[in-house]
């Protein structure tokens, strides 16, 4: 009796090495290497930082959250451009900017932010213009100028 449970536990565990071998690996190569996760836009990712619409349009809606996290107590200007913009692909972008920070005492501070903002839209931009069309990943704003 325990020559057949050993036997029949042996047997299982080869069918079971066997199915995962045969069948379930190669369904999982198919799956991984197929377009099943790929999202096809017409935004590319890019290695360099880039000045083009999408990543101005990306710049103003960080400007505008950089000031909101800021509060209503101080007065923030920013530059023309970014300092840096990237497009990690799909319509993610990476935008990183000074501000100038003026408190109501007066005291001014350059700080910077590094934001992370996708259009939601893809590649229909006609709505990049609006805020809601835009989601905020994240928000990161300096202590002071020197961080």
């Amino acid at each position: 009796m325990n020559k057949k449970r050993t036997l029949l536990i042996i047997a299982g565990i080869i069918g079971l090495i066997l199915f995962q071998r045969e069948l379930l690996i190669p369904i999982a190569k198919d799956a991984a290497t197929s377009d099943l996760f790929l999202k096809d836009t017409n935004d590319l990712a890019s290695p360099y930082s880039q000045s083009n619409e999408m990543t101005q349009f990306a710049f103003v809606h960080c400007n505008a959250q950089a000031k909101e996290s800021l509060g209503g107590k101080v007065n923030v200007n920013f530059g023309q451009a970014p300092t840096r913009a990237w497009s990690t692909g799909g319509y993610d972008y990476v935008v990183t900017a000074d501000a100038v920070v003026t408190k109501e005492n007066g005291e001014t501070k350059t700080k910077k932010y590094l934001c992370n903002i996708t259009y939601n839209n893809g590649d229909d931009t006609s709505g990049a213009a609006q805020a809601a069309n835009w989601t905020l990943h994240g928000i990161k704003l300096s202590a002071d100028g020197n961080e």
